[in-house]
């Protein structure tokens, strides 16, 4: 006995789910078995393929304008760029009766991530024609999406330099500490980019790291311009001879001066100078010099670089 064939689908409901982004096989069948879902993706269909159409009838950007569907049971369509830029058309007044109920929010994409200003929304009838809703978004929304988007685009390259940064970093510092891992165990794999990274001690060492007999923790700017390296579980003599070695590096080299011996000492305070450049020396003025504890005499006394 012959399998049953599934049944043939109406062209525009095909050309609409070949629009659909990864639909699943529930929402296939759903788009097969309900009118009223199919009607909707075919609208919005001939609505995101009449829009991209008009995009690129007018050269915007220099066309290479394409359209495509989210696989849910509301109404929606996004028009969008080779290079980037994204139009979101949604109907979220469905409850709304007469022609406030025929409203679609057009909305603008951006990097993911960026946080700074953004092209308000606007409303346009889902009833007009595309080419019609094409020209209502190029003059009410395009102007302010250029504008907010290059920011957003200026963030978006320097957040990827950053995380190149980052990646290239950690794995100078993967081939220094074995076992070293990123939050809950990672695997540095599965993050290079990450931020912070941990190698375990002793006292703790998750399903299938090494443990080594200091732990610590390894933390990233941003930007992998400055580290902060923590230690735990360091025996006396090895941290002696780590901040030996730091002070030959110069890092925390420095001898100890007494100030002036002013009743107020403000860390950082600016030592005046005469118009001649010579220096001006009432008691306790600073030259960008921290304060340190008081001596015997009420002298303060500051760390000096040397």
């Amino acid at each position: 006995m012959a399998a049953p064939q599934a049944p043939t689908l109406a062209p525009a409901l095909a050309q609409a789910l070949a629009a659909v982004v990864s639909p699943g096989e529930d929402f296939l069948q759903a788009a097969r078995d309900r009118d009223e879902l199919a009607g909707m993706l075919t609208h919005f269909d001939v609505l995101g393929r009449g829009v991209a159409a008009a995009f690129n009838a007018r050269d915007i950007e220099g066309g290479g304008w394409t359209h495509s569907i989210q696989p849910a049971y509301w109404g929606n369509v996004t028009v969008g760029h080779r290079d980037g830029m994204r139009f979101f058309f949604r109907h979220d007044g469905r409850t709304r009766k007469g022609a406030a109920g025929r409203r679609l929010q057009v909305e603008t994409g951006y990097p993911h991530g960026y946080c700074g200003w953004r092209a308000e929304p606007i409303t346009v009838s889902m009833d007009r024609a595309p080419d019609a809703i094409a020209a209502d978004v190029l003059r009410r929304l395009m102007p302010a999406y250029k504008d907010t988007l290059l920011e957003g685009l200026a963030e978006a390259r320097r957040s990827e330099a950053q995380r190149r940064a980052r990646v290239e970093l950690n794995g100078l510092i993967e081939q220094i500490v074995p076992g070293i891992h990123g939050v809950g165990g990672a695997r540095p794999g599965d993050v290079p980019d990450r931020a912070t990274s941990f190698w375990s001690g002793r006292d703790h060492v998750p399903e299938g790291q090494v443990a080594l007999p200091v732990g610590g923790s390894v933390t990233l700017s941003p930007d992998a311009g400055e580290v902060k390296v923590t230690f735990s579980h360091v025996p006396p003599a090895l941290a002696l001879e780590l901040l030996d070695y730091l002070r030959s590096r110069g890092v925390i080299a420095g001898r100890t001066v007494a100030l002036g011996g002013s009743p107020r000492v403000i860390a950082g305070e600016l030592e005046p100078r005469d118009p001649a450049g010579e220096k001006i020396r009432p008691v306790g003025d600073l030259l960008l010099t921290g304060a340190g504890p008081a001596d015997g005499g009420g002298r303060s006394t500051s760390a000096e670089g040397s």
